[in-house]
């Protein structure tokens, strides 16, 4: 009885991918009907200032206590040499969601505060725009690259029918970087393309009020796009990807470099938990001692020391 199911679900499963290979070889077929919505962009030579930024964050636990550390990194250049900048925060008393947001919002704080010390031409951030505060204020073109996509917001903002209906159709076998992946790809073979691709901006949504335009770019051919919300002149989006694009030509990455290493710098390892507990541990002084000793009359000591 058991083998019969199991060989029910593989026929069944097998049948499904049958269709779905279909569906996607027909979707592909018809991708050369949306090239138009694609634009090509030459990489710029001009020297590019920017800043980057990105964020960590972790919890650490200590007698019953949680406090959570979050670590904003950025890289200023404005003269060709790269220059790191490390603020960190520990802050009591808040949700693992409200933490990734704050950590969202402190990225886009300390952006526009380091914005003040050194004028750049671009602001990158790691993640949407969409949802964030402090977003309106910059007076830069501020970029976000996102690259877990975890709605479809660029195919809610298409306002051309038949490119959407098209899309639409194709979410629902694939995910939205797939479907551009297939357009771009047809219009790089039809027009022997190497140069970074973007779809056509579309507005998906404000911030105060200001426009948040999205379009998915290709830095590189055959890579996965890359989902990008920006804030800025509009006329001015192909301009601050071909300024981007000799960034991010990173082989088998396609993403800008700039995020990739404050991505790295940002993280919470196990070293820096470790620091952070020690440092809790030595400078927590009598209260914390205070409270070992509360606990052991309570018996709770070796519920505290295993968190």
């Amino acid at each position: 009885m058991f083998n019969d199911v199991v060989i029910n679900m593989l026929e069944l499963i097998e049948t499904r991918i049958a269709q779905m290979r279909d569906r996607a070889l027909d979707l592909l077929n018809n991708a050369g009907n949306f090239i138009d919505h694609v634009i090509e962009v030459v990489p710029s030579r001009d020297f590019t200032k920017f800043i980057a930024v990105d964020s960590g964050f972790t919890e650490v636990t200590y007698l019953g206590f949680r406090i959570a550390i979050i670590n904003i990194a950025l890289l200023v250049n404005t003269d060709g040499k790269g220059h790191i900048i490390n603020r960190f925060d520990a802050i009591l008393g808040v949700s693992s969601e409200e933490l990734e947001r704050m950590a969202l919002d402190m990225e886009a704080q300390y952006a526009l505060e380091y914005l003040r010390l050194f004028p750049v031409d671009v602001v990158l951030l790691d993640g949407a725009l969409m949802g964030r505060n402090y977003v309106s204020k910059f007076s830069v073109p501020l970029i976000g690259h996102v690259k877990d996509v975890r709605s479809n917001r660029y195919s809610q903002g298409i306002v051309d029918g038949g490119f959407r209906d098209y899309v639409n159709k194709a979410l629902q076998v694939m995910e939205e970087p797939l479907v551009m992946h297939m357009v771009m790809e047809t219009y790089r073979a039809r027009n022997k393309s190497t140069n970074t691709l973007i779809t056509r901006p579309y507005v998906v949504g404000r911030v105060s009020d200001r426009e948040v335009y999205g379009f998915y770019v290709q830095y590189l051919p055959a890579t996965l796009p890359i989902y990008t919300e920006y804030v800025g002149e509009p006329g001015m989006i192909q301009h601050v990807v071909s300024r981007i694009a000799p960034l991010s030509t990173m082989p088998r990455l396609g993403y800008p470099a700039p995020l990739y290493i404050v991505d790295r710098v940002a993280k919470v390892n196990s070293d820096f938990r470790g620091m952070v507990r020690l440092i809790m541990e030595k400078l927590g002084g009598e209260v914390l001692s205070e409270l070992r000793g509360m606990y052991l009359r309570m018996g709770l000591n070796e519920y505290v020391k295993s968190n």
